[in-house]
């Protein structure tokens, strides 16, 4: 009888609630792993129910077993760093998980007996491989990262903090998931959970990973704001399985493109059973891994069930509409591909200098007697608008992502650009009189920055329109050229100048932050960076005009083969002319003759010359705005 009492205490002590819990120190120093040794405690003395447990970063083991068969109901749990590895029986936990550094594995489950937060520093990684919520809600904080192999129960799930989290798996799971912040992807099949997006909007300058995705199935998801998209960590294409989806104006659908067929090997898609509302939600198409999708090839992004037709549109892209995206590419969505109700993106070309969006450069001038802009329309029609004083400084560029250039001058430090897609003016100002605008896209969102250069500092001054972020940074001297252009490939416009003095380029890469400075001119060329191979980046150039045609006038430094190609095509006072007049995603040698009015180009497609007799004296190129 008296053995019975003593165990019974025993256990009452080691599994009730106790009212003097205390911290209880890991130190590893027994002659086994186990929790049940006291000798691996600091104090030599085991916890118990209600205690704090504490494994700091430094111990004599980190391959620990929880050996109670019936694990006391512990208060919380902290690791402080070390790499430790959890195996034995299940944990019980009331008030949570903290982990501060290391590379964590609890490969037991853990089951908890209250609502209760999971949070994870910066730099760290944490897996559990079950976790059984008993209705509670947990929520996953910090900015380190989770990964959740297999979860049980209901309770909801709140992700909170900039870090990462991963739901492998699940079994009878249908508690509701919010995301506030950072990544949560779930591979899990869990159809009766409802997702909400509520990420803050991004802010960074460019564009991040942020939001929800996966492989998994989840039910009914509300983009309230932030974005969602597929793939999961390991494999960050393939296809999300959703109930009824809908968004606001605030959310983004972020759909990475590796390929033509939807899943891992391929691109993104959101696989809906139920309703589909977009109510102007931004699409942001992503080149994935390298991968530059081709003129022509189709992607099914959103495949929708049934007959019920998708309800609203993205952003700015109506039926048959044509949109820019990143990498200088564009595309023209309908909602009604597929099997006749699906959203469906093709891939077609983007010309700079194209004011009808048809993915081919105009000829066109900007008269500076009365202000207008005169273009010769490739798709029918010409272009004659006001827009501009005599003395602005042209700034062409494709400011709301429509793939049509928007007209626009900098008067002053005053920005005035007409948006094509609305009709609508932006007046910004941003600059000072003498500054140079250079609008590029700095944070890969696919429409143009406004951004100036100051000859006086060689500071690049940025308005990026991600976020409405500032940026500015030194790159230059005074004397120097700003260049447009992406040289590297990545989407990004790079900070690049031609500096007269030896004919240097001076490039800032964006993909790498690196350095590059080389020689490739002399000090009368005039530099005309462009993508003559089509590879995606900008190819070093520079027009040195002779009227000799024996003698090349262009001289370009292909990016594809870092190979040389010399053009004889143009006279001395001929004006580089940059465009891709043909629509092969080449830009094509091309000059202006002023004395004249006449347009001369060459297409890289086939060799054959184009021309046009177009404006009238006085007129300047529109396509050489930024050839200095």
């Amino acid at each position: 009888m008296k053995k019975f009492l003593c165990a019974l205490s025993l256990l009452f002590l080691l599994f009730a609630a106790n009212a003097y819990s205390a911290v209880k120190t890991w130190d590893g120093g027994g002659v086994d792993a186990n929790w049940t040794t006291a000798a691996n405690w600091a104090g030599d003395v085991l916890p118990v129910a209600g205690d704090d447990l504490v494994f700091p970063a430094t111990a004599a083991q980190y391959a620990t077993t929880n050996g109670f068969l019936f694990s006391p109901n512990f208060h919380s749990m902290t690791i402080e760093g070390g790499n430790y590895t959890v195996g034995g029986s299940f944990i019980s936990l009331s008030a949570g998980l903290t982990v501060n550094a290391g590379t964590q594995a609890i490969n037991v489950g853990i089951n908890m007996t209250g609502p209760q937060t999971f949070s994870a520093a910066q730099g760290t990684t944490t897996t559990v491989a079950i976790l059984i919520t008993n209705g509670n809600a947990v929520t996953l904080d910090g900015a380190g990262s989770f990964g959740i192999g297999f979860i049980s129960g209901a309770g909801g799930i709140v992700k909170n903090g900039a870090g990462a989290s991963l739901l492998a798996g699940a079994s009878g799971y249908n508690g509701a998931i919010t995301v506030n912040n950072g990544v949560f992807v779930v591979d899990a099949n869990i159809p009766n959970s409802a997702v909400t997006v509520n990420n803050p909007n991004i802010g960074s300058g460019t564009l991040g990973v942020s939001g929800f995705g996966g492989t998994g199935t989840v039910g009914t998801v509300n983009v309230t704001q932030g974005a969602i998209s597929a793939g999961t960590l390991t494999s960050p294409i393939g296809i999300l399985n959703t109930g009824n989806l809908t968004f606001t104006a605030n959310g983004v659908y972020a759909v990475k493109i590796g390929g033509t067929t939807a899943g891992a090997s391929g691109h993104d898609q959101l696989n809906v059973t139920g309703t589909v509302n977009l109510n102007n939600a931004r699409l942001a198409p992503v080149p994935w891994n390298g991968y530059r999708p081709v003129l022509g090839d189709s992607y099914t992004i959103l495949k929708n069930d049934g007959t019920d037709p998708v309800s609203g549109t993205f952003l700015n892209a109506p039926e048959g509409a044509i949109f820019g995206g990143t990498l200088n590419t564009a595309f023209r969505i309908t909602y009604h591909g597929g099997d006749g109700n699906d959203v469906v993106i093709t891939r077609v070309n983007r010309a700079g200098f194209d004011f009808d969006g048809d993915g081919r450069s105009e000829a066109s001038a900007f008269r500076p007697s009365n202000g207008t802009w005169n273009a010769a329309l490739t798709g029918g029609g010409t272009l004659a608008t006001a827009w501009g004083l005599a003395g602005d400084r042209l700034a062409p560029a494709d400011y709301d992502g429509d793939n049509k250039t928007d007209l626009a001058v900098f008067r002053n430090g005053v920005w005035w650009i007409l948006n094509s897609a609305t009709g609508t003016v932006t007046s910004q100002q941003f600059g000072l009189p003498g500054d140079l605008p250079v609008p590029n896209d700095f944070d890969g969102d696919g429409r143009a920055d406004i951004a100036v250069w100051r000859p006086s500092d060689g500071v690049w001054y940025e308005l990026r329109s991600l976020g409405s972020q500032f940026f500015a940074q030194g790159f230059g001297q005074n004397g120097d050229q700003p260049l447009m252009g992406d040289f590297d490939g990545d989407g990004i416009g790079d900070l690049a100048v031609y500096r007269p003095t030896g004919g240097v380029w001076h490039l800032w890469m964006s993909a790498t932050s690196t350095y590059v400075a080389f020689p490739f001119g002399i000090a009368t060329d005039r530099p005309c960076a462009a993508d003559y191979d089509g590879d995606g980046k900008t190819d070093p150039c520079v027009f040195r005009g002779t009227a000799d045609p024996a003698q090349p006038d262009f001289f370009i430094l292909k990016s594809s083969d870092s190979q040389p190609l010399y053009v004889s095509w143009g006279l001395p006072n001929d004006v580089p002319m940059l465009g891709d007049y043909d629509g092969d995603g080449k830009t094509d040698v091309g000059i202006f003759r002023s004395s004249s009015h006449d347009w001369y180009w060459l297409r890289s497609s086939n060799a054959t010359v184009g021309s046009t007799n177009f404006g009238q004296t006085g007129d300047q190129s529109i396509p050489s705005a930024y050839v200095p």
